[in-house]
């Protein structure tokens, strides 16, 4: 990596090492306020990459900006010239369907030009892009959002044995003093990347330039020369990575809904139901409200950190989920008709919920020391579920003294089954049974996978493919062969086996893992009882990220009191869940033999109270 104490100016560089003048006209500067001495903070002159690779890395780096700072949540897309990048109007109307949309939305007005933000002119270049956004940063209490404009150039129009890529960041900022902790306190900084026509020709160069509020000639400050290198880093550590697709334009992407083929990557999953600004805005809320004291009450032996903070991931989303289908308001939640958490473990979810206002409780096989620690004993029971289906076929005298419950919740109630293991492929049964009408909205968190009679068990595919419509049954048992007739590939060969994962994913687009083939089976399960299940990527600490969410569709509607007839698809669903349990449980010995391991392998859950640890730091006062 070259960098130099005392840079020459941008002018200088491009003239003798490019031969083409990139400085910004007199009259052009002066009016947008950018004129100065452009200086190199560093180079590196031995990158390879297109420039179509390096655009890529680019839009990559415009959106996910917390790549170069830790500092930073995201970055919002306000405008993009060029339709690229999703803003955020944009993103709100992709997650709201015909069923969902709450209200109109006005797609012109984000495409209005931004005229006030006029782009500096450079000799030689051609302006091809702009894009204003806004960089959001973890700790709004500690550093305040900061808009940019960012323009793209290309030189053009000119016999030159290079092509360059010029990108410029501009802050709306009027002097360093304004600048927030998380940006360099420069005035404008560019990346200029500059590549061979001919393959004989040196190789491609990239360079980082800036320029200072201030004129005066000082010593670059450590930390900003620091920052400049790790920006380097960044991009040529990405520019690394394969290319993936050329010139994209995301904004009229659909989301897929085909839950039992659809990729079941990040990717493919991310903010498809609720846009991840919304989210994270709640999140942010919701971490400075109740973080700091739930981690110090925290009284499990587990990490409170972890823990405190996938729970608040979750709340932020429920939050956000609700308002959409339900259309609450901060003071007035009366349309909510309240939640259930089963399976609730330590009782945190519930615990933020009810303080947020929501109306809920849950329950668990095991009472845990954080219910008495965080006063939520009257939100939260120690009961064991056995499905009503399995009360049905054994006799009373079978439970004991366990305190049960049947798994029926009153109409309207939204379940919540959070990593609830062997509760996970029941939740859309339960919905359905206890609301065989309409059944009960709910969010379903899969983690570790369990049969229906509540034994650990690792589904397939063709275990999914029972579930699924013919169609899809047909495209199911098609990938299940073609996999069969790959050979594998050699045992060592990593290399091999990779491609061999990449050629299947691509071919069939199935997943087979243990937590892809539950996801699958469980959203297969509420498909064949008639509900409408989207997938969505939860953005938590857990690599069990998958969230299932049922009946949303069907609650907004009922919302908007639009007339759905769904007689035929909810006819007799007593009926179905029972036909359902007789296949599903016929291969472990039937639905009677399954509601006795049920009982027996619940009767081992219900073992007291769980263990906890010594709080030494004492509890503080409640912030919320």
């Amino acid at each position: 990596m070259d960098t130099q104490s005392t840079p020459p100016s941008m002018v200088e560089v491009a003239r003798t090492t490019y031969g083409s003048d990139v400085s910004a006209s007199a009259d052009q500067a002066k009016k947008r306020h950018i004129g100065g001495d452009w200086k190199m903070a560093c180079s590196q002159s031995t990158v390879s990459a297109t420039l179509e690779h390096f655009l890529e890395v680019t839009n990559l780096l415009l959106e996910q900006v917390q790549l170069n700072s830790s500092h930073l949540f995201r970055a919002d897309i306000l405008h993009d010239s060029s339709g690229t990048l999703r803003t955020l109007v944009e993103k709100e109307a992709r997650c709201q369907t015909d069923a969902t949309a709450q209200k109109d939305v006005d797609l012109s007005s984000d495409r209005q030009p931004f005229s006030e933000y006029l782009a500096p002119g450079f000799a030689g270049f051609e302006l091809q892009r702009t894009v204003i956004r806004r960089l959001i940063p973890r700790k709004p209490q500690l550093d305040k959002p900061l808009e940019q404009s960012c323009f793209i150039y290309k030189n053009a129009g000119r016999d030159t044995d290079i092509s360059q890529v010029l990108v410029v960041y501009l802050p709306h900022c009027s002097s360093a003093d304004d600048m927030p902790w998380y940006h360099p306190k420069v005035k404008a900084l560019a990346y200029l990347y500059s590549q061979p026509a001919f393959p004989d020709t040196p190789s491609s160069n990239l360079s980082i330039y800036y320029l200072l509020f201030s004129s005066t000639a000082t010593p670059l400050p450590d930390r900003l020369s620091r920052t400049f290198v790790s920006l380097l880093n960044t991009m040529i550590r990405l520019l690394k990575l394969p290319p993936k697709s050329s010139n994209s334009t995301l904004v009229d992407k659909p989301i897929e809904h085909d839950i039992l083929t659809m990729s079941l990557t990040a990717s493919a999953l991310k903010d498809t139901i609720i846009p991840q600004h919304i989210v994270q805005n709640t999140y942010t809320r919701l971490k400075e409200t109740y973080a700091k004291d739930l981690i110090a009450r925290w009284v499990e032996t587990t990490e409170p950190s972890k823990h405190v903070f996938e729970d608040l991931s979750i709340a932020a989303f429920l939050i956000q989920l609700w308002d959409s289908m339900y259309d609450l308001s901060s003071t007035n939640k009366s349309n909510f008709s309240g939640f259930m958490d089963i399976a609730c473990g330590n009782g945190v979810l519930v615990y933020i919920l009810t303080k947020e206002g929501f109306r809920g409780c849950g329950f668990d096989a095991r009472r845990r020391k954080t219910w008495e620690v965080l006063g939520i004993d009257e939100f939260l029971e120690e009961k064991i579920c056995v499905p009503k289906p399995f009360m049905d076929v054994i006799d009373s005298e079978v439970l004991g003294s366990m305190n049960v419950h049947d798994g029926l919740f009153p109409a309207g109630t939204f379940i919540i089954s959070n990593h609830a293991d062997e509760l996970t492929c029941w939740t859309p049964l339960l919905a359905a049974l206890s609301s065989p009408s309409s059944p009960l909205p709910f969010l379903a968190i899969p983690c570790c996978s369990h049969a229906l009679d509540g034994s650990k068990h690792r589904y397939t595919l063709k275990e999914v493919a029972a579930s699924a419509p013919s169609a899809t049954v047909s495209k199911i048992g098609n990938s299940i062969e073609e996999t069969k007739e790959d050979e594998q590939p050699a045992i060592g060969d990593l290399k091999a086996m990779r491609a061999a994962k990449q050629k299947g994913n691509a071919a069939g687009g199935i997943d087979e893992s243990m937590y892809a083939c539950l996801t699958r089976k469980t959203a297969a399960l509420a498909r064949e009882l008639g509900m409408d299940v989207e997938l969505t990527l939860m953005r938590i600490p857990s690599t069990r990220n998958i969230g299932i969410v049922g009946n949303r569709r069907s609650i907004v509607q009922a919302m908007k009191q639009v007339s759905v007839d769904r007689r035929p698809e909810l006819e007799d669903m007593s009926a179905k869940v029972v036909a359902m349990l007789e296949r599903e449980c016929g291969t472990i010995g039937g639905v009677k033999a399954s509601a006795k391991t049920w009982v027996e392998k619940a009767r081992k859950l219900n073992g007291g109270q769980g263990r906890g640890k010594v709080n030494w730091n004492g509890p503080l006062n409640e912030s919320g």
